[in-house]
């Protein structure tokens, strides 16, 4: 899996490009011979960015056979033979194949192929790809791999695709002064001439091409023993120190899905390697070693809360995939999101279970579920299974939709048919299908198998069709002295017109009424009912959250709720807070219903609701830029989250928990944003004064006083920037110096893009940053620098953070010019594009259309 990481940009995440299933022939192998291991042995040169490498490979046919084709791309084969003899070498770069002819045909049974072949270290993360950062001013360089979706065909020839497991045996000659790093433990090592070493790596199990890993570099190991498991944390040399936080995250999760699963973890070891640098994605679940880039990994006494959760997230997550998608994997990338939604969805358990008052439910809210709800409800979604035939089709397909879509639908039906007989569903999935692959239904019936609900029908209805319910509950003849019945009615949830489509659920729903609760199925059909006791107090349609659906009350219970929001479940408070946001920039519902229920939060709100409340307020300034109303939106932002602030104050407290850390960082952040004079001054003070910042509130405060920078302040955060050594603090800095929201400085920092001054695998995370506060400005530079931008542009983001730039905008003009931008890219990206121009067009119905109520509500209370 790819894990994103979601601090990137936040309107970066709202795209999902789905393939159109027309448009091209699936890029597999069905049939054919069948691999059964390799013998793989390279040598890499990190300094002339190439390698040679010799693969031996026993198949198997079942028919008589005139060729044997597997895939291989960039790379220049010397030999090849099939049993000993000779083979004729056809290379088609397009197809991404590779094809040898015998002189006679291969009979049934095994055969050995053998092939002398060279390849290319890239220097973006895909392949085998190298990194260079700085160590006491020296330059040095480390390998590592990258092969997921289809990139494991640049470092040897080989069926790359899920559904061809094999055994892997790998070995690397390599300076003797380095580490090398593999799936499995080293079985071998040989000393070389020429200070070399040979290692021979332990056999893996059997398994796809996508998982393998090799990393080379000036390493050093942190291990410990978890149940006869070595756990390793591998990361640059001196840098051990900082990786504490992420063993102890992996032994607890280790631990946790051995139980939860029933399985023991199979490898002997399982290595977190660490290398520098920055990519379409954060980390890798190889198996046995796992690959992230150490800003995901390593903490130190300067890591924010923020950070710090993220590390246990990723760790979480990827440790997660070991089982559920390493173990058992997805047959083809249109069940991608049976990896990745799945792993999400375990790392939230795993963080329940280990951090509860991290609160992950909570967070997953508004972090993940009403982020892929907001792709939902437009054009340029896909179901959650979708068709993928290329490879550029599967690079796109890791998106929010998968990720967080997925995890939400997996936790209604937990929530469902209870944890227990969830968890029997996954193990007796796991069981029936270890080392081997599998599909969507294969889940879901073993989990309705396991609980005897119509798992199916329902799972069905939220993973083979876009979009989500919006639930229209309507109580309207309510007698206090008898019983009620709530009448609810389903459509799609529509953002734009595309989205005003046909489709129904089968849906799980939870109501309730004070002490009073009813558990029922939606049928796939416009309407139903729920009959309640007596009484009529407000009513909970999704009490607790945990279905994937909105919910628009009539006037009289929505006015109840906002009475009583104070003593509702803070899951409830939450949700009711993300719908009637989300009614308010679609229409449904007019945005001062959102407002009054932000006037109704309780002063001990929990900090994940402040966090919300905070983000809200900082769209709508953002909505409000350049209108006559921008200073009262604004000031409104200061009104309600300064009591809040008060209430945090700059510094800790005794007993503060993880969350009210963050939310008090994130405070500071949100007001310095907002223009609150006060915050503004005192980052500033902090920060000139050369006082020690606390690491709870270093990043906020740095933060502040980076977007008010005058062009001293900029020039010491550049100072500090270049000073910078380490690649995370490089990463922590730069960004910092892009967030500057005066136009020139901007401009400044953009420009040094072009350079060799900012580390090259963060520039386009620097022009992205800028693109926050200064939208058209950062599309006009990427236009402008297209050809020099692209060039730091890996697999993984070539297609997207150019669409993803220009949705951050709210200017109609640009969706024509976005369409002229991406007219050379291939077919599969069409539907990237228009979610984009969506985005665009959301953005601007919204500024024209619903902020007049925003502007008349704030007029009304000054």
């Amino acid at each position: 899996m790819k894990f994103r990481p979601f601090a990137f940009v936040a309107a970066l995440l709202l795209l999902a490009p789905v393939a159109d299933a027309q448009t091209s022939q699936r890029q597999w192998f069905e049939g054919g011979p069948n691999p059964l291991r390799y013998e793989i042995s390279v040598t890499p040169n990190a300094e002339a960015a190439t390698f040679t490498g010799e693969a031996r490979i026993t198949i198997e046919v079942a028919e008589p056979t005139q060729t044997v084709t597997m895939n291989a791309l960039g790379l220049s084969v010397s030999r090849a033979t099939i049993d000993n003899a000779n083979a004729s070498v056809a290379i088609d770069e397009e197809a991404q194949t590779l094809t040898l002819t015998p002189r006679r045909a291969l009979r049934p049974g095994r055969h050995t192929v053998q092939i002398s072949y060279g390849g290319v270290i890239q220097d973006d993360a895909y392949g085998l790809f190298r990194v260079e950062y700085q160590d006491d001013d020296q330059t040095k360089r480390a390998l590592a791999t990258q092969f997921e979706p289809g990139d494991a065909r640049r470092f040897a020839p080989m069926w790359d695709q899920p559904n061809r497991r094999a055994v892997f045996s790998l070995t690397v000659t390599a300076p003797s002064d380095q580490m090398v790093v593999g799936n499995m433990p080293a079985a071998q090592t040989t000393q070389l001439r020429g200070g070399l070493t040979r290692t021979r790596f332990a056999d893996t199990p059997s398994m796809p091409s996508y998982l393998l890993f090799l990393a080379v570099g000036d390493f050093e190991r942190v291990t410990r023993d978890v149940d006869g498991v070595e756990l390793g944390v591998v990361v640059r040399r001196g840098e051990g120190h900082r990786a504490q936080e992420a063993l102890r995250a992996g032994e607890q999760s280790l631990r946790y899905f051995t139980e939860y699963f029933g399985i023991r973890y199979p490898l002997p070891k399982l290595d977190m390697i660490g290398v520098p640098g920055a990519g379409g994605f954060g980390a890798m679940e190889n198996w046995g070693a796992i690959l992230y880039f150490d800003q995901y990994l390593l903490t130190d006494e300067g890591s924010s809360e923020a950070e710090r959760q993220t590390v246990f997230g990723f760790v979480a997550h990827e440790i997660a995939h070991q089982w559920f998608g390493n173990l058992v994997t997805m047959m083809w990338w249109d069940d991608l999101w049976l990896n990745e939604g799945f792993a999400s969805w375990m790392a939230a358990k795993a963080t329940e279970a280990v951090h509860p008052d991290w609160n992950p439910w909570l967070a997953q809210l508004t972090d993940g579920t009403s982020t892929a709800m907001a792709i939902d409800a437009r054009a340029g979604t896909h179901p959650v299974v979708q068709t993928v035939n290329t490879l550029d089709e599967a690079n796109l397909a890791f998106d929010t939709i998968t990720y967080e879509k997925g995890l939400a639908v997996i936790r209604m039906l937990e929530a469902y048919v209870g944890e227990e007989d969830f968890r029997t569903g996954v193990r007796n999935y796991l069981n029936s299908r270890l080392y081997g692959n599998a599909r969507t239904e294969d889940l879901w019936t073993a989990v309705q198998a396991a609980s005897g609900q119509p798992v199916l029908e329902i799972a069905r209805s939220f993973t083979t069709q876009p979009g989500f319910p919006l639930v229209r509950a309507n109580s309207p003849d309510c007698v206090h002295t008898r019983g009620n019945t709530i009448g609810l009615r389903q459509e799609r949830f529509a953002a734009d017109e595309t989205a005003r489509t046909n489709e129904r659920w089968t849906l799980p729903v939870v109501v309730r009424r004070q002490a009073e609760e009813r558990r029922a199925v939606f049928p796939a059909s416009e309407q139903t009912s729920i009959a309640m006791g007596t009484g009529c107090s407000p009513y909970l349609v999704n009490a607790g959250q945990t279905g994937f659906f909105r919910v628009l009350y009539d006037q009289s219970n929505l006015a109840g709720l906002t009475r009583t929001f104070a003593t509702l479940e803070s899951a409830d408070q939450l949700g009711l807070l993300l719908d009637y946001w989300a009614f308010g920039r679609s229409g449904d519902a007019p945005f001062s219903a959102y407002l009054n229920l932000v006037e109704a939060i309780p002063a001990d709100a929990d900090p994940l609701i402040v966090m919300d409340t905070a983000s809200s307020m900082t769209t709508l300034a953002g909505y409000a830029a350049d209108r006559p109303s921008e200073a009262a939106v604004r000031a409104n932002g200061v009104r309600v989250l300064r009591p809040f602030m008060e209430r945090a104050a700059w510094e800790s407290q005794p007993g503060d928990l993880s969350n009210a850390i963050r939310a008090r960082a994130t405070l500071i952040d949100t007001l310095g944003s907002l223009g609150d004079a006060q915050v503004i001054a005192e980052a500033r003070r902090r920060v000139r004064s050369g006082e020690a910042l606390p690491a709870g509130i270093r990043t906020a405060t740095l933060s502040v006083f980076a977007a008010n920078a005058n062009e001293a302040d900029y020039n010491l955060l550049l100072g500090q920037a270049r000073a910078a050594t380490d690649f995370v603090e490089q990463r922590r800095q730069w960004l910092l110096l892009a967030s500057a929201e005066d136009a020139a400085l901007a401009r400044r920092t953009l420009q040094m893009t072009l350079g060799d001054e900012i580390p090259r695998q963060i520039r386009t995370q620097v022009i992205a940053r800028v693109a926050g506060a200064h939208p058209r400005m950062a599309w006009d530079f990427l236009v402008a620098n297209r050809a020099a931008v692209e060039e730091y542009l890996d697999q993984l983001t070539r297609l997207e953070f150019p669409t993803n730039i220009a949705a951050i905008s709210s200017d109609p003009a640009m969706v024509n010019e976005l369409e002229r931008y991406a007219a050379n890219f291939p077919e599969g990206a069409r539907p990237t594009v228009a979610a984009a121009q969506a985005q665009i067009r959301l953005r601007a119905q919204t500024i024209a259309e619903r902020m007049p109520v925003v502007e008349t509500w704030i007029a009304a209370r000054r």
